[in-house]
């Protein structure tokens, strides 16, 4: 057992635990490879989806400090289909804002979307393009934290192999580095 001035042993300076923070960046890596298909998906509706009318029946709009979140409810008749479906469509509050303000002025607004018959994917035509290049916006912006991520953990592992533990360094070395320091 350690003495009373034996320095405690770091939670993230043990070799095993430095090893798996390795699977931290994969987890912003494994939303960007998700995202990714997802935006190529979107780029396809929006270029080649079937037109569609779509009836605004409900708005969310929430906007607090920790959050801003706005969804549309619509209802439409997909391609191929014998009854309509209703869907919540996530967007930025910047369209949202626009959405409410046409459904303030026009509860029976409808809205021009584009479906894919191949896919769950829905693309308001006047959003088109900013739809699916926010969604690789949000890949790319996960696939630099995972670098980021990536680059911390190999240097604390780097800096572990060639210093060892902070906490275990020879106390006659802190004072005369503390000397020098001083001088």
């Amino acid at each position: 057992m350690p003495g009373p001035d034996a320095p405690a042993m770091n939670f993230l300076s043990n070799p095993v635990v430095a090893r798996l923070l390795w699977v931290l960046p994969l987890i912003p890596l494994a939303v960007a490879v998700f995202l990714l298909p997802r935006g190529f998906e979107q780029r396809e509706t929006a270029e080649a989806g079937v037109p569609v009318d779509a009836a605004v029946t409900a708005i969310e709009v929430r906007e607090r400090s920790e959050i801003t979140h706005g969804m549309v409810r619509l209802r439409y008749l997909p391609p191929a289909a014998q009854d309509s479906v209703e869907r919540w469509v996530e967007l930025p509050l910047a369209f949202m804002k626009e959405i409410e303000g046409l459904y303030a002025a026009d509860p029976d607004l409808v809205l021009p979307i584009r479906v894919s018959d191949t896919n769950d994917q829905i693309i308001l035509r006047a959003f088109s393009r900013v739809q699916w290049v926010m969604t690789f916006a949000f890949a790319a912006m996960a696939f630099v934290g995972a670098l980021g991520l990536a680059a911390l953990v190999a240097g604390w592992n780097r800096y572990l192999r060639r210093e060892g533990d902070p906490a275990h360094r020879d106390p006659a070395v802190l004072a005369r580095e503390e000397a020098a320091a001083e001088r």
